[in-house]
């Protein structure tokens, strides 16, 4: 029961980006369409519209998989080594460097976050 549940979580946000690349297609916007369902599914959390209970399985599961994504920024460097050539360990240390600063915001952005979550779960059950 509770990979089905996963699954379906999954499949929910899937159907989120699919949407945003959707209305990317229909009105030819320069943002990418992941980008434009994060900010419907950042929407809808804010407006209620969907419950953050609702991936509580399939969200700490992307995050424990999250290095897994960053895996073909750091191939895309290699595949274009020639192009690093002219500057030389600058510009791959500066690729390097912004990578770790992205891994390092991104992990404390989900930090806050989560221990914002779990504040306001507290809080509710308190009132209730």
């Amino acid at each position: 029961m509770k990979y089905l549940k996963m699954i379906l979580q999954l499949a929910f946000l899937y159907a989120i980006y699919l949407l945003g690349v959707f209305i990317q297609t229909i009105g030819n916007f320069s943002v990418p369409g992941s980008i434009i369902g994060m900010l419907l599914l950042f929407g809808a959390l804010q407006f209620n519209v969907v419950k953050r209970e609702y991936f509580s399985l399939a969200g700490p599961f992307l995050l424990k998989q999250l290095p897994l994504f960053l895996i073909p920024a750091t191939v895309g460097v290699i595949d274009y080594l020639d192009l690093f050539k002219g500057m030389g360990l600058i510009t791959i240390g500066i690729a390097f460097l912004s990578t770790v600063i992205v891994i390092i915001v991104s992990t404390c952005i989900c930090d806050f976050l989560l221990t914002k979550g779990e504040e306001v779960s507290k809080d509710k059950e308190f009132q209730l």
